[in-house]
């Protein structure tokens, strides 16, 4: 009896470990995250543009990177590939508001393995190309190509789910003021927060020396900029829910994201990454002790190297980092601005302004009750917020 209980309960284990290793499969159109099944190096998608070399029947796969942590993978729109299957059984994989159709200009062919691992193919012509990782060593990054071996042609196919303990997506703020966490955020999908205690927001309106963060009640459309308030610094208390693709826009927005940051990629694509202009770019920071929008935070930029061919020499560029944004300007743009939320339930009343610099929450009768522009909870009423009267309802 007991040889059998142990039996069981190891079949039950190894049962257990199989659906982790192999993941969901396929199971219809949907966000999935991808990782080879030899070197567990996960799918991302790093630009939008591809190369082929006919002279030497060579596919250039920088757009596409390889790399290892499950970890990493939560918080990286990179990594969220969408899956849709067409009416002939062809495919597209697409992220990052592009795809391999997009990419090469052709369908791919996924095939299901016993195993419960896929191959992925597309034909050229009379041959037949298996997308494989191409890197045999057992480094945290990959190269995408078709030469690999057959175990290096596996993949593993694993549903997105917001209820998932491993396989969700999770915002992971790099902001935090006055007890509470920011993130500045770009996507290709439309989603909605699933985590309690967040709050999105974009931009839509600047002035003086101030801008208004409009919250999004529901959805969130697809590639739209938006600035996230986090529930906490762990992405597992900021969870998304991804939606599928629509045609939904979002109107009046002054923020504009940023989907790639990659600096092996200038000469193939004007968008591999996006460099900081202090002029015409605000970014959000904390500064003298408040959360602003200002045109000179570079803790919130990233240092990239390109190898210059024509030069040639490398070339050190200040770009705006992947999947974030950043606030459109111009010249005559202050080069702080303070932050005024607008939550759902709040309207603004046009008023005289008292000061283009206040911050802070007050009665009509001028007792100050918060040091921020943060109404969050207060009760209905009128109260001058930023130096603009408001009335939460």
């Amino acid at each position: 009896m007991r040889r059998l209980y142990t039996f069981i309960l190891f079949s039950s284990l190894s049962l257990a470990n199989v659906l982790a290793q192999y993941g969901t499969g396929f199971v219809g159109n949907g966000y999935y995250r991808v990782h080879n099944f030899a070197t567990d190096r996960y799918i991302y998608v790093t630009d939008n543009k591809d190369y082929y070399d006919e002279s030497r029947d060579a596919e250039d796969f920088q757009a596409i990177q390889l790399w290892k942590d499950a970890e990493k993978t939560i918080s990286d729109p990179a990594s969220v590939i969408y899956i849709r299957q067409y009416g002939d059984g062809s495919f597209n994989l697409q992220s990052q508001g592009t795809g391999v159709k997009e990419l090469t200009g052709y369908t791919v062919k996924v095939d299901k393995k016993s195993n419960g691992t896929y191959e992925v193919s597309a034909k050229r012509g009379p041959v037949t190309k298996y997308l494989s990782d191409d890197r045999s060593n057992n480094n945290a990054q990959g190269v995408l190509g078709t030469s690999g071996t057959t175990k290096y042609r596996r993949w593993v196919v694993d549903k997105i789910e917001t209820n998932h303990a491993t396989n969700y997506f999770g915002v992971k703020p790099t902001i935090e003021y006055n007890g509470k966490f920011y993130q500045p955020f770009f996507a290709a999908f439309p989603f909605k927060t699933a985590s309690p205690d967040m709050h999105v927001y974009y931009i839509n309106k600047v002035a003086g020396h101030q801008a208004t963060l409009q919250e999004i009640d529901g959805v969130i459309p697809d590639s739209t900029a938006v600035i996230i308030e986090c529930a906490s610094a762990n992405p597992s208390d900021n969870r998304l829910e991804i939606l599928p693709p629509s045609k939904e826009k979002l109107s009046g927005n002054q923020l504009k994201g940023v989907y790639f940051c990659n600096g092996d990629r200038p000469d193939e694509s004007t968008e591999a990454f996006t460099e900081y202009n202090a002029t015409t770019m605000r970014l959000l920071t904390v500064s003298g002790g408040k959360l602003v929008l200002s045109n000179n935070a570079p803790e919130r930029l990233q240092e990239i190297v390109h190898f210059d061919w024509d030069l040639y020499d490398d070339v050190n560029y200040t770009c705006i980092p992947a999947n974030t944004c950043y606030m459109m300007a111009n010249a005559g743009t202050p080069d702080v601005l303070n932050i005024r939320f607008v939550g759902v339930g709040i309207d603004e009343i046009l008023a005289e302004k008292k000061n283009n610099e206040a911050v802070g929450v007050y009665t009509l009768s001028g007792t100050q009750l918060r040091a921020t522009n943060d109404v969050k909870g207060l009760p209905a009423g009128l109260y001058i917020v930023g130096g603009v009267k408001v009335a939460i309802k």
